[in-house]
């Protein structure tokens, strides 16, 4: 299933590559600075080592995460970039970009992932929700949750008023389960990133 998260990100990310290089330019004079690691591969590198499964193959994740860290720290108004999403699937943003640009560097197609996920950002700090559903751990922040009830309220599929505090109730669950169904994913009712990508990349 994960081509279906790429094709409308690879277009975020062309898209953000224009304003990548503002979050670069803070070193010389002339907004050039240096590469370290990993990050210097070029992405025909990136993508052969990534999908050949290397032992540089989690190198990339950890770059990529690394530099998202630095980055929520030195942008203001900004306490994390990757709202939602999991290292495994912003590494499989960034390598399918990869494929399509070859001669990019790894740390330019990071650039431009950071640019795109930058108006979705957490501007301020939010406490993690924990709870379980079908069993299973999930751990999201409470602005997330209030972001995805009105989301699913928006759209129709959640019944009622949204609870005045973030938590995943069981309204919310049926209301993702609704969506799923109606979107072609399995209808499980757990907030997924394959589900989180459909309620919120559109």
């Amino acid at each position: 299933m994960q081509a279906r998260l790429k094709k409308p990100v690879v277009h975020l990310l062309v898209a953000a590559s224009l304003c990548a290089p503002v979050l670069a330019q803070a070193t010389s004079a002339r907004g050039e600075f240096g590469v370290k690691g990993i990050g210097a591969s070029d992405c025909a590198t990136a993508v052969r080592e990534y999908k050949g499964g290397t032992p540089n193959a989690m190198m990339y994740g950890g770059w990529l995460y690394g530099y998202l860290t630095a980055v929520n720290q030195a942008t203001p108004d900004t306490f994390d970039l990757a709202t939602w999403q999991d290292l495994n699937t912003l590494t499989n943003f960034v390598i399918e970009y990869c494929q399509k640009n070859p001669r990019t560097s790894f740390a330019q197609a990071v650039f431009n992932l950071t640019a795109a996920l930058k108006p979705m950002r957490l501007t301020a700090a939010s406490q993690p929700v924990r709870f379980t559903h079908n069993n299973k751990p999930f751990v999201m922040y409470g602005d997330v949750i209030k972001r995805m009830g009105e989301a699913l309220k928006h759209k129709g599929y959640y019944k009622g008023t949204l609870p005045a505090q973030p938590a995943f109730t069981g309204e919310m669950a049926r209301a993702v389960s609704r969506f799923q169904a109606s979107n072609q994913l399995p209808a499980t009712g757990e907030p997924d990133q394959f589900t989180l990508f459909k309620l919120f990349g559109r």
